[in-house]
């Protein structure tokens, strides 16, 4: 399995941590949420809904893939705007879950591979194209290909890094450190908001080097954090939107959080909130109510 030097801590231990992104907040830098290179097997945060999950020599894969209905594991986090990248081996009939429900019913699912590799098929473009799904109301059968780009890869041969981003209404994914997106699409009916992140295996295609983060720059609007003595920090947005309540949490978790008291009423721009014990770590998000 290879390194990956993008794995660090997600902040250091003595400031307040954010997660603001899933709102359309950011921070100066990326935020990384989440990383697992499954050395010492899949970390606890993976749902393994479907498809009994299991790690196997660095890696990570579904030890009983299927499609109908598609395989499932996800992480707890719910999001809007996000990255995640992550490598992919032996590239067959696999794919990312972005945006979806707890479920796994509701989503958008990125396929790599695909058409039909996972049922047999062989020839065509089974296993060498990279597509997108759109799924409501668990309607998998059939759902039709978006943006489809075939030749990609070498079925059970293709080894590459994949990244996906997710930014308000545009889904892109980019191969092997290009910053070009190999496809994209644009969610123009809105149809999910946020949602969470997960993983599908429909062959013997593994995952490795999974890195969940949010990119400096994403979202619409901006989050300054200063700390105005040693046990204190100071959070201030700016922002026109109507009936957002704070919320904290020690741990990064898919819900619910608590409420901040004394947080003054979000109704016009500029605001400033000011924090004790900032040496015990904490997480704040945005939640439009």
């Amino acid at each position: 399995m290879k390194p990956n030097p993008a794995r660090r801590p997600i902040l250091p231990a003595r400031i307040a941590r954010f997660i603001l992104a899933a709102f359309g907040f950011h921070a100066a830098l990326a935020q990384f949420l989440f990383s697992d290179g499954f050395d010492a097997g899949p970390s606890p945060s993976w749902s393994n809904t479907r498809g009994a999950w299991a790690a196997s020599d660095g890696t990570y894969s579904a030890t009983q893939p299927q499609n109908v209905p598609p395989t499932f594991t996800s992480l707890p986090f719910v999001l809007r705007n996000f990255a995640i990248d992550v490598d992919l081996h032996h590239v067959a009939d696999g794919g990312v879950w972005l945006r979806s429900d707890a479920s796994g019913t509701n989503g958008v699912l990125l396929v790599t591979g695909g058409n039909g590799w996972g049922s047999g098929i062989r020839g065509g473009n089974a296993g060498r194209s990279i597509y997108w799904h759109v799924i409501t109301t668990a309607n998998f059968n059939n759902p039709p290909k978006l943006a489809e780009v075939g030749g990609v890869f070498d079925p059970g041969v293709s080894n590459v890094h994949l990244r996906v981003e997710v930014e308000e209404d545009r889904y892109s994914a980019f191969l092997d450190g290009s910053t070009t997106p190999v496809t994209s699409i644009v969610d123009t009916d809105h149809k999910f908001v946020t949602g969470i992140v997960g993983l599908y295996d429909f062959s013997g295609q593994t995952f490795d080097n999974v890195v969940l983060q949010i990119p400096p720059g994403f979202g619409p609007y901006s989050l300054s954090i200063r700390s105005p003595d040693p046990s204190h920090v100071a959070v201030s947005w700016p922002t026109n939107a109507l009936n957002w309540q704070l919320e904290s949490s020690r741990v990064l978790k898919a819900g619910p959080w608590d409420s901040v008291a004394a947080t003054p009423a979000i109704v016009g721009t500029n605001f400033l909130v000011t924090f004790g014990n900032a040496d015990s770590p904490t997480f704040f998000r945005l939640r439009k109510e």
